[in-house]
């Protein structure tokens, strides 16, 4: 199970219903916390063997998303920073102490929208021979079959297979992936694979395809990404459970 879905289970057992209630609209916190391993990615150091990641976050929330976000900000800190420590543990990567995550308001943003900034604070130390030696290579990534997750679709969410071929989704019939949603267009969408990655690309759709609350009109999909197509939600899942 990815730590992702870890990360939001926790969240639903932790509040009971009242969380997921809460944040039906605006940034959703699972968008936080992908935003936050891509930025600790980018913002990465390099060293001989080591690879040191930030251990200080910021997060810019517009007003009305920083309202819903105050009420658990303790707690959802602690989880964001939890999320970030399993990220790093599965990479093998070297932070030099506990992550932290703040969260901020900015009046600049609007509803939706969020911003986050990241460093390492304190001084990297040295590579000795004797680290050098004990550091071991980052876990290799093992990628299983490309699969779109339905969600909100009863306890057991139906699962669509991505093969090698392209996939077509819309509401009519004769779409690969038939989803029968009256705010979802006819022919609405397709994902297709190049190389080793997968992608998704709008074919003039009236609501437009959403990935992770984003309007785009293509997109590369990555492990745990939320495709919206009208009010239908799925997410990509590509890792090997």
């Amino acid at each position: 199970m990815s730590i992702f879905r870890d990360f939001e289970k926790k969240l639903e057992n932790l509040f009971e219903g009242v969380f997921v209630r809460a944040f039906k609209s605006g940034v959703q916190p699972v968008e936080v916390g992908k935003k936050l391993v891509r930025e600790l990615e980018t913002h990465k150091a390099i060293g001989v063997r080591r690879i040191y990641v930030p251990n200080r976050y910021e997060v810019g929330l517009a007003p009305k998303d920083y309202t819903r976000f105050e009420t658990y900000q303790g707690v959802l800190s602690t989880e964001l920073e939890n999320l970030l420590i399993s990220y790093i543990k599965e990479k093998g990567y070297v932070v030099l102490d506990r992550p932290r995550v703040k969260l901020e308001m900015t009046s600049e943003l609007k509803e939706g929208e969020f911003w986050i900034k990241c460093h390492i604070e304190g001084e990297i130390p040295p590579e000795t021979p004797e680290q050098l030696k004990e550091q071991a290579p980052p876990p290799e990534v093992r990628l299983g079959p490309a699969v779109l997750e339905l969600q909100d679709s009863g306890d057991v969410a139906p699962v669509f297979e991505l093969g090698e071929e392209s996939v077509q989704l819309g509401r009519i019939s004769n779409n690969d992936i038939v989803l029968p949603d009256p705010n979802v267009s006819r022919v609405h969408a397709r994902i297709s694979k190049r190389g080793d990655s997968y992608w998704i690309s709008d074919l003039q759709s009236t609501n437009g395809t959403w990935v992770n609350e984003q309007r785009v009109m293509e997109a590369r999909l990555d492990e745990d990404d939320v495709i919206r197509l009208g009010t239908t939600k799925m997410i990509f899942r590509r890792a090997e459970d």
